[in-house]
């Protein structure tokens, strides 16, 4: 796993509350904190940043942690990255960039599922060349949490090499579920097993 050490101490013990975009990425039952599914897409990963900012008691900071899955020419399926740079990727790839104080990869968020069966190949290879990670909802995050002043972290699993389909990143989520269950374990403090 491509995760330092010093990210996972600074999670370890914490109050961390959970955004995914996919109920197959985690299940609330696979883990001990708290889980905010948001669906797909920055749009609605921001509105249910949103929607729990408001809701909270505003006393409580806990730490914001994106997981999920992400597609990549540069690691190999199943291996769970640590992000720290977010950039911005539009319908007519205007970016906009959020660089985090800690080592990590960088994700370019899109507003497609980034593939050789969705765009030109010379596309993605060129965007691959220039970028770690591709998925649809850490940039909103990143940025929701920067404006907000709230503690933020991101992992991301590789759920493909950017030439698949959303049936074959479907058909990987039950794998990539296993190592954030696995992974999270490492960093939950109550020491209960969950099984």
């Amino acid at each position: 796993m491509m995760i330092e050490n010093k990210t996972l101490d600074s999670l370890r013990g914490r109050d961390i509350i959970l955004f995914v975009a996919d109920s197959d990425e985690i299940s609330e039952s696979d883990v001990r904190f708290p889980v905010v599914y948001t669906g797909m897409g920055k749009i609605r990963m921001y509105s249910a940043l949103v929607k729990w900012y408001e809701s909270r008691q505003h006393d409580v900071k806990p730490i914001i942690l994106n997981i999920g899955s992400a597609g990549s020419a540069k690691y190999p399926i199943g291996e769970i990255v640590n992000v720290g740079s977010f950039v911005n990727g539009g319908s007519e790839l205007i970016y906009d960039r959020i660089d985090l104080p800690v080592e990590g990869a960088t994700v370019f968020s899109g507003d497609y599922f980034m593939s050789t069966q969705t765009f030109p190949p010379e596309q993605v290879k060129a965007l691959s060349a220039q970028y770690d990670l591709f998925d649809m909802e850490a940039y909103a995050a990143a940025l929701f949490c920067k404006e907000r002043g709230l503690p933020f972290y991101c992992l991301k699993a590789v759920s493909d090499n950017l030439d698949g389909t959303l049936k074959d990143w479907r058909g990987i989520l039950g794998d990539i579920r296993e190592k954030f269950v696995e992974l999270l374990k490492t960093v939950d403090s109550s020491g209960q097993d969950l099984s």
